[in-house]
């Protein structure tokens, strides 16, 4: 990415030493994704659609650093996320929705920052899977976040720096209630996670785990996960089967996963288990099992496949007398990115769905089998579903 240095008049002499503060710089930097979409079939239709953000979502934002001295820097960034389509601010109309956190970096020790971040699988872990790299193959409803449809509030945030091939990062992300308040307090809307990253030569392996109690509490809208409704800032994901969005008492994410380059390929297996406990008694169970390859053709060509089977669960539905269901998803990606120059590249992926097993999803009364690939805009009708993504992607 090109970045636009800008230097931050803060060295400002000091007559009694005779030496200056340190200097600070900021960095102005940004993508713009813009495109054109089909899909067979959108709730009964196909659709050709213009779309923003299909392979990275649309920003800008400013980066800084200050030299404090001894291995110590001040740093902050501030990432704004908009649709080029409308020019409309992303994640629930945030200004900075995308990053907004300050901290302090030792760099012999990691990184100590504090507001609204990603958390530590979406870093750590989610690179080695399909959905990390290539946004189209994101699995059935971003159940386990690997596309960060949401960002963690009010967070504290420490990465460790890499020793002996090891990164790890810890979070904590505070409800902002107190404790004898109504709901559950202290413990309403916040967030835990932690994860680990191993890299040596050409092999990376890492795992994480993160727990959400009550995320979108309509009770705490100021807490660590979205808001109450759309119009209250709510960026946590609403595509999850069976009425995912409001409800949840607790939400659980673990995941591992290894990669490794060989010669102008890299190939990867990540495998991911989400938890959903609800406050009406039902549950919901994700595995997806995530195997992907980046092939380096020519040093303009990228050729990506990427395969995900999830496998669900869904406990004391409304409706179903207590019955377990089970639903199933295969889905297949293959992509081409060419590059045109070190700032912009052109791209186009192709996605295939099939749901199979129970019925995945409730419509009025009823639950039926349908498919839903992630940026469709809508499930299909049936059981399978096919779109393609094109698009142009520039960086500044």
């Amino acid at each position: 990415m090109k970045k636009v240095a800008v230097p931050v008049a803060c060295g400002l002499l000091s007559a009694m030493s005779g030496f200056a503060h340190a200097q600070s710089s900021v960095t102005l930097y940004g993508l713009v994704d813009a495109g054109v979409s089909y899909t067979n079939n959108q709730r009964g239709s196909s659709v050709f659609q213009m779309t923003s953000g299909r392979l990275n979502g649309s920003r800008w934002g400013l980066r800084g650093i200050e030299d404090l001295g001894g291995g110590l820097q001040a740093v902050f960034t501030l990432e704004n996320g908009f649709a080029v389509t409308n020019g409309a601010l992303a994640q629930g109309g945030r200004l900075f929705g995308r990053q907004a956190f300050v901290g302090l970096e030792k760099t012999d020790i990691g990184t100590l920052t504090l507001g609204r971040q990603y958390d530590p699988i979406a870093e750590l872990v989610a690179p080695l899977a399909g959905p990390g790299f290539w946004s189209p193959s994101t699995h059935i409803g971003d159940n386990d976040n690997f596309n960060t449809t949401y960002r963690v509030n009010n967070s504290l945030k420490f990465r460790s720096s890499r020793i002996a091939g090891f990164t790890v990062d810890t979070m904590y992300a505070f409800s902002n209630q107190a404790a004898g308040t109504a709901g559950q307090g202290f413990g309403n809307n916040r967030m835990l996670g932690v994860a680990a990253n191993y890299a040596w030569n050409s092999l990376t392996v890492a795992g994480g785990y993160v727990r959400l109690d009550h995320p979108n509490s309509a009770s705490a809208t100021s807490g660590a996960i979205g808001g109450a409704t759309n119009t209250t800032g709510d960026d946590y994901s609403g595509a999850f089967f069976y009425g995912l969005n409001g409800g949840v008492v607790r939400q659980q994410i673990a995941t591992g996963g290894v990669s490794y380059k060989f010669g102008p390929a890299v190939a990867g297996f990540v495998f991911s288990h989400s938890q959903l406990k609800y406050v009406d008694g039902s549950s919901r169970k994700f595995s997806n099992y995530d195997v992907n390859i980046r092939y380096q053709l020519t040093p303009a060509v990228n050729l990506i496949g990427v395969y995900t089977f999830t496998d669900g669960r869904a406990n004391n539905l409304p409706g179903t007398g207590g019955a377990t269901l089970k639903p199933m998803w295969h889905q297949f990606s293959l992509g081409v990115d060419y590059t045109l120059s070190k700032r912009t590249d052109v791209y186009i992926s192709g996605e295939y769905q099939v749901a199979v097993g129970d019925a995945s999803t409730r419509v009025g009364n009823t639950y039926q089998n349908v498919a839903a690939i992630a940026y469709a805009a809508g499930p299909s009708t049936t059981n399978s579903q096919v779109a393609v993504f094109t698009g142009i992607r520039t960086k500044f």
